[in-house]
């Protein structure tokens, strides 16, 4: 009796296969394979002895409505997840479904075991106002539930708070909502708390106020155009390049001025990493500006004087380790150092930009600089790192050209910088440095045409030699050294 029922229960369990990977909820899978299982021991067990299982004909009709529940579970599967998957049907609509075909199973069930159903249906009334009040609050989330799928306002994606839960939604159900919260907990919240209180469904752009504390004497113009500045100058994490972000005056307080770094944050439920990388870059552009972040305080801070990290390093040295000042004296090169002023970057700021003017040069001091070079499709290549001891921006120095290369921050960077006007009288003074920084730099040009251009050695070599002639001429014109 049970072979018909076999050939249909390995049909169910193949098709609930091959529908595992494109069904949206796979527990439904899952449970009409428990039905399938529950139907094998039944027919396992129909060939014990007729003392260890009930009759045969109750065997068959419970072994028939197992299989009845397991083709219910794949059916809804195939229909609202296969067939019907872009008409975006209501969730409840196909739990409403599944209870409705579990009612009629069951009773289909009772009825044909002897049950006198049509008692239970006289008694419904009774029963309905017993079950009611025990179970008003499952009801009352059932309700919520299908409330909150009829109006759409909360979706899987979502990032709500709800009193004092937060998270975003992992899925709707009848009873409850599930949602994830930033520390990586599973909330479950009942249906019913959603529709009674109020929701705040984040949006994917939120404004936040960052507040920056300042003292008087510090120009509010400047302070807004520093940070301002810093702020678009290149992209921050989780923070939205439109609207662009800006910097308002909020309130004149006694004894400090309260100001706010506007921006606009793209991942909600992750605020704090993104509000971090705005601080953090606030705090170098400050210090660059010459408004010390060690003044946004409101308490009175005793330390001993000192140089910050990156000027404990003798800036001399750090010029007597550059190639193109390999000829200059200890003379020069302390005179040359007079002139260096110190600037520290943030991680992920640009500290020049290629296609920007400029007349000045970078020696690192501390941190990590990655070179970037875009080409004219707008694909962006990593060309090289320069790291403590190394330098970039020379050509910009040394001919007024405009940057051939972007270089960012990938730590944080304490450099010093050196412009035309500190190397003007030397060079003035000692006109034969400009052949043999004509030579240094023709052989960086050379590395970085290479990695553009993807030449080869020879090639690369010849263009070296045509191009420190042409970059010694326009050293020379920059500087008006007249030729000898």
């Amino acid at each position: 009796m049970y072979e018909p029922l076999l050939w249909i229960a390995i049909g169910l369990f193949a098709a609930s296969a091959a529908m595992s990977r494109l069904a949206h909820d796979r527990s439904r899978i899952r449970t009409a394979w428990g039905f399938l299982i529950l139907w094998a021991v039944i027919a396992i067990s129909s060939v014990l002895p007729a003392a260890w299982h009930p009759g045969s004909p109750i065997l068959r009709d419970v072994a028939i409505a197992l299989i009845e529940l397991a083709g219910l579970q794949i059916g809804v599967v195939f229909v609202f997840d296969l067939v019907l998957r872009k008409v975006h049907m209501p969730k409840f609509a196909s739990e409403i479904l599944i209870v409705v075909g579990y009612a009629a199973i069951i009773f289909h069930l009772l009825y044909k075991l002897g049950v006198n159903v049509t008692g239970i249906f006289a008694t419904s009334a009774v029963a309905t106002a017993v079950v009611g009040l025990a179970l008003q609050d499952m009801l009352s989330n059932i309700a919520g539930g299908i409330a909150l799928e009829l109006e759409g306002g909360i979706n899987v994606g979502d990032y709500i708070r709800c009193d004092n839960w937060s998270g975003w939604v992992q899925h709707v159900r009848l009873r409850h909502t599930a949602i994830t919260t930033s520390d990586g907990d599973t909330v479950i919240l009942p249906n019913s708390h959603l529709t009674r209180s109020p929701v705040n469904i984040c949006a994917k752009l939120h404004r936040q106020f960052i507040p920056i504390t300042m003292p008087y004497l510090m120009n509010p113009q400047e302070v807004m155009d520093a940070v301002q500045f810093a702020l678009r100058s290149s992209p921050l994490p989780g923070v939205a390049a439109e609207p662009a972000p800006t910097c308002v005056l909020v309130e004149l307080n006694p004894g400090h001025v309260q100001y706010a770094a506007v921006v606009w944050l793209t991942q909600p439920g992750k605020e704090h990493f993104a509000i971090s990388a705005v601080n953090v870059r606030l705090y170098f552009a400050l210090q660059r500006a010459g408004i010390p972040a060690s003044e946004i305080t409101h308490l009175l801070e005793m330390k001993a004087g000192g140089a910050t990290a990156g000027e404990k390093v003798n800036a001399v040295d750090i010029l007597r380790r550059t190639p193109i000042l390999r000829l200059l004296s200890d003379s020069d090169l302390f005179e040359l150092g007079s002139y260096l002023h110190h600037v520290s970057f943030g991680p992920g700021e640009h500290i020049i930009r290629q296609g920007d003017g400029g007349s000045s040069m970078y020696f690192v001091v501390t941190g990590q600089v990655a070179i970037l070079y875009k080409s004219a499709d707008g694909a962006e290549r990593h060309i090289s790192h320069v790291e403590s001891g190394d330098f970039f921006g020379e050509a910009s120095l040394l001919t007024g050209e405009i940057r051939s290369a972007s270089a960012v921050a990938q730590s944080r960077v304490d450099c010093y910088c050196l412009d035309k006007d500190g190397l003007q009288r030397i060079v003035a003074r000692r006109p034969e440095l400009a052949e043999d920084m004509s030579v240094v730099m023709a052989h960086r040009q050379m590395e970085l045409s290479v990695v553009r251009e993807r030449l080869d050695f020879e090639t690369a070599r010849q263009r070296e030699a045509e191009s420190q002639t042409q970059m010694l001429a326009r050293i020379r014109r920059f500087f008006g050294i007249t030729a000898v």
